[in-house]
């Protein structure tokens, strides 16, 4: 294989320099077509003056080049005019520097770094250039079977570093793929690793990035993302992170004292597991509304109450794994459900609860 760059103005013409797409009448093509929001994505990160484009272009080339030696490994690949260079991987980043220098001549300089790789042996027959196809099928599989994208815990703590550093403009400019959640998901990583040391129920439950499993019950990922519907609740939005965590031990530590069973067996329940936080977290905004008209104060007494006082999914036999909890499924329809349950059954003692309406709540 080869390894150098090339011009954006040397990869520019479509005819020349194209990717093998599969249809009807092409069926040992092995490519869709171009995204064309991908595509449109990329140009604008690249164009705003600070992205960059590091990973290299991997292009097959149907036949035999010359390579001109100019000094040891170093020199000059030569490429016929009339070559085919297919594209095998970065058929969206070529696309999208080829949009750029179709708006802005000045992209036709762009030098982007390019592996080329021979696919077929110094032979004009059919057979050689269905082995190439098949050769340029296989690495265009095994680069997107096996490449792992960051992991999701990873990336949310890259999040909140994201967006304690750079400014809303810069923000903004990143494609949405990257910020998506970037509003919440920092205030969810606070309130957790606040829970996961605070003395409570989460005390060292929640599994962060590279740890081992140990005595946790659920992943970082997971727990983040079920407290969205506090952190990101605007009935919530006047609490600092480490206030948050602090109603939220009060609220577990009176769940516990309903459900003693699950917390000190909790392998064999759903209650600290996703099913369990997903559900409680989904209904948290409304139990703290109840508590507050009740009692006045979100204190760990005024939780139970009120949770005690709904008469359903307030029993460790709720959570078991065999119970209703743990039998209704993992999905987030499954959390629904359940969550429209216990909904239900706090209407049904505490109908005049203020829903949101935004009054602060009294620690």
């Amino acid at each position: 294989m080869y390894i150098g760059v090339m011009s954006v103005r040397d990869l520019s013409d479509p005819e020349k320099v194209r990717a093998d797409m599969w249809a009807r009448e092409n069926p040992d093509g092995y490519q869709r077509e171009p995204t064309i929001s991908r595509v449109l994505a990329f140009a604008r990160y690249i164009s705003k003056g600070k992205g960059t484009s590091p990973l290299s272009v991997l292009i097959s080339l149907r036949s035999v080049p010359k390579f001109h030696q100019k000094s040891g490994n170093f020199g000059v690949l030569e490429i016929p005019d009339n070559e085919i260079m297919w594209i095998v991987d970065g058929q969206h980043r070529l696309a999208g520097f080829r949009h750029l220098a179709s708006e802005n001549p000045t992209y036709d300089d762009f030098n982007l770094p390019v592996v080329l790789m021979p696919t077929a042996e110094d032979s004009g027959d059919e057979f050689q250039t269905l082995n190439a196809r098949y050769e340029e099928a296989k690495q265009f599989v095994i680069i997107n079977r096996t490449q792992k994208g960051v992991r999701a815990d990873l990336g949310e703590r890259f999040l909140a570093k994201l967006a304690e550093r750079e400014g809303p403009a810069t923000i903004a400019e990143l494609p949405s793929q990257i910020t998506r959640g970037i509003d919440w998901i920092p205030k969810a990583i606070e309130v957790a690793e606040v829970m996961n040391s605070s003395g409570g129920q989460w005390t060292g439950k929640i599994r962060l990035p590279n740890e081992p499993r140990g005595v946790t019950t659920i992943s970082q990922k997971s727990f983040t993302d079920s407290l969205r519907p506090v952190v990101d609740n605007r009935i919530f939005w006047d609490y600092t992170p480490k206030e948050q965590a602090e109603m939220l031990d009060r609220y577990w530590s009176a769940i516990a004292d309903l459900c003693q069973d699950a917390f000190k067996s909790p392998n064999d329940y759903v209650i600290q597991r996703t099913t369990g936080t997903f559900v409680l977290h989904r209904i948290f905004p409304s139990v703290a509304d109840a508590c507050s008209d009740q009692y006045g104060r979100l204190t760990e007494e005024a939780f139970r109450k009120v949770l005690k006082s709904m008469r359903v999914g307030m029993t460790s036999e709720y959570w078991g794994t065999s119970g209703e909890a743990g039998l209704v499924g993992t999905g987030s329809k499954s959390f629904a459900l359940l969550a429209s349950r216990l909904h239900d059954a706090l209407e049904q003692v505490h109908a005049g609860s203020r829903k949101g309406k935004g009054r602060p709540f009294e620690l």
